[in-house]
């Protein structure tokens, strides 16, 4: 098999777009983890990790699965 060189610009190209990826992917399961973290035994807002992302998306809108904690 020959050696084949990719270019800078190609290999610029798939690492943002798989940043992109990861992020889109990670950031909200990450900040369901950390809501489910910081909730009190007494007064649990939420019951797993899809029902705090369907409650997130529903009061603070898709974007609100992007923003800061709290």
């Amino acid at each position: 098999m020959a050696d084949k060189q990719i270019s800078l610009p190609a290999k610029l190209i798939n690492g943002g777009i798989a940043g992109l990826i990861g992020v889109t992917c990670v950031f909200p399961i990450d900040l369901a983890k950390t809501r489910l973290q910081n909730q009190q035994n007494g007064a649990r807002l939420y019951t797993s990790m899809s029902d705090c992302l369907i409650k997130t998306i529903r009061s603070e809108g898709y974007f609100g699965m992007y923003r800061g904690e709290f």
